[in-house]
């Protein structure tokens, strides 16, 4: 990955993160490999990018099982946060902390909205 296509992968993440709640947000390969966050420094973001992947990779598993299609999310609600998972297109996935009192709504539609930059933004990418 060049210098320019991450700086522009941490702009797309601070823009981002301006909405309220969001305690971290970050991309990741749809292989686990961390490639840009904005993360509190109590977290592990090549843990996290490689973690969030398996569950993304076991909700892909799953729904193909269930012969309903392939997942636009995953959500993970925990005590105080909620942990989404998307598909930022064929190659990454985008992946948000957000405050437990988080309205899911306008969060996904953000998220929808971030998920595209990056997918146009690696476009060509090949890890």
């Amino acid at each position: 990955m060049t210098f320019d296509m991450q700086a522009n992968l941490m702009e797309i993440l601070t823009g981002f993160k301006i909405t309220g709640g969001i305690e971290a947000a970050l991309v990741a390969s749809r292989s686990g490999v961390h490639l840009a966050s904005l993360v509190p420094a109590r977290y592990n973001p090549d843990t996290l990018a490689a973690i969030c992947s398996a569950v993304h990779s076991a909700a892909d598993i799953i729904s193909s099982q269930v012969e309903q299609g392939t997942p636009h999310r995953v959500v993970i609600e925990c005590e105080h946060c909620k942990l989404v998972m998307t598909k930022a297109g064929e190659k990454a996935l985008f992946i948000v902390l957000a405050s437990a009192n988080s309205n899911l709504g306008p969060l996904f539609m953000k998220m929808d909205t971030t998920a595209s930059k990056i997918e146009e933004l690696l476009g060509d990418f090949h890890q």
